[in-house]
């Protein structure tokens, strides 16, 4: 069984994704890293594939035909990581929005017995984001308080994109069946995962907005986690969601 592999969903990071594959690879503990790259036209696969040599048998890249979305990215790199035995799979943006070292305290949380969904919160100590405007701190907090209301997920930051799963969740979810491509899939695995009675906890980080590239968010996505939220509660009264079991010490989230 593999240990650590990191899933970095990419388009157009050519002025990122050297230093944020080199920041993982300096941590105390060894990771690997799985790029999946939407065909991006500004060189982003090609400078992955000339640091492989560098980094051979820990970076390894899937290039797609195109823009496709951020859900079925990894839900192919979840695919990926099964097949290949990776035991703690983890979602990280390209941007450095999300800091690599946190992957240490992310991997920590998940060891535990009692936990097998560590998440990055930007907002369980309170707003911890930095260079945002105002409205999209709201947004995205308002986002996430409208989630915890509707679907009772107890999580306080449910669109995060910093993650760590015990390959057991990836497992158990059928992920076939995960619909949502956008922020709301995001919100669609934590939901799924928590229904399945697996254990989540919140590790508290800073989220720095990007200083290079373009972000992607967008008013399709977010209005696709507003009006999905209702969609996946609604079909959630007529799912059974198979239990994972006395192997796990608790079926409660950790908020």
């Amino acid at each position: 069984m593999k240990d650590n592999l990191v899933i970095i969903p990419t388009y157009n990071e050519c002025e990122n994704i050297e230093d944020i594959i080199r920041a993982v690879f300096l941590l105390s503990t060894r990771f690997e890293i799985l790029i999946i790259d939407d065909n991006s036209p500004d060189g982003t696969a090609e400078i992955v594939k000339a640091l492989q040599e560098e980094y051979e048998g820990q970076l390894h890249i899937i290039k797609r035909s195109g823009k496709l979305g951020l859900g079925t990215a990894y839900i192919e790199g979840f695919r990926y990581a099964l097949k290949n035995n990776y035991q703690y799979i983890f979602e990280m943006d390209a941007d450095f929005s999300h800091n690599p070292l946190d992957l240490l305290e992310l991997l920590k949380s998940c060891e535990k017995e009692e936990v097998q969904l560590s998440i990055g919160s930007r907002y369980k100590t309170g707003v911890n984001v930095v260079n945002w405007p105002m409205g999209r701190v709201l947004m995205s907090y308002m986002a996430s308080k409208y989630v915890r209301f509707i679907t009772g997920l107890p999580v306080y930051d449910a669109t995060a994109g910093f993650i760590c799963y015990h390959r057991s969740v990836l497992e158990t979810i059928e992920l076939d069946k995960i619909k949502f491509i956008g922020y709301a899939f995001q919100i669609e695995m934590k939901f799924t995962a928590w229904k399945h009675g697996f254990g989540i906890e919140e590790v508290p980080i800073i989220f720095t907005d990007r200083s290079k590239g373009t972000s992607k968010m967008s008013k399709k996505i977010f209005k696709e986690a507003i009006f999905g939220v209702i969609q996946m509660k609604v079909n959630s009264w007529f799912k059974k969601y198979k239990q994972i079991g006395t192997s796990i010490s608790t079926q409660k989230a950790t908020v």
